[in-house]
């Protein structure tokens, strides 16, 4: 049967193309310019190296404002280059968690997780856990090298 799998027509449809460029994509409706996209691109990387991804940031609205663009302009920009602002976000954060979680084993996780931009000690552990597979605890203590 066509739908017994939780595959849906546009998943199943893009699996017919072999290469990923070969797909068409149906959520940048209307792609950014060169010029705009390295645009963004730019502010995107500085905000990075600003370490701009530790705001507390609760919509994409604002997340846009500190990178100096509108949503509509982030969201095609991370259409195209294939993710979602969202996952490139939780994804800095949880790497700067672990850098910070070796550097500084006295500091307690969840002051860690206030750090790079979690208000909430249990999101920060679920969001740590949904990438790296533990829990910052867990995954320090099998980090850390013994003395």
């Amino acid at each position: 049967m066509f739908w017994a799998g939780k595959k849906s027509l546009q998943d199943s449809f893009r699996s017919l193309f072999t290469k990923k460029e070969q797909a068409p994509s149906f959520s940048v409706p209307n792609p950014l310019l060169p010029d705009t996209f390295k645009r963004v691109e730019k502010l995107v990387r500085t905000w990075v190296d600003g370490k701009g991804y530790r705001l507390p940031d609760r919509t994409i609205e604002e997340s846009a404002a500190h990178i100096g663009t509108d949503s509509a302009t982030l969201f095609r920009y991370f259409a195209m280059r294939g993710e979602d602002f969202r996952s490139f976000r939780t994804r800095l954060r949880i790497q700067d968690a672990q850098e910070l979680l070796l550097a500084e084993p006295k500091t307690p996780a969840s002051y860690i997780g206030l750090r790079v931009g979690y208000r909430d000690r249990g999101n920060f552990s679920h969001q740590f856990k949904m990438v790296t597979g533990f829990t910052p605890a867990t995954w320090r203590a099998q980090h850390t090298i013994s003395s």
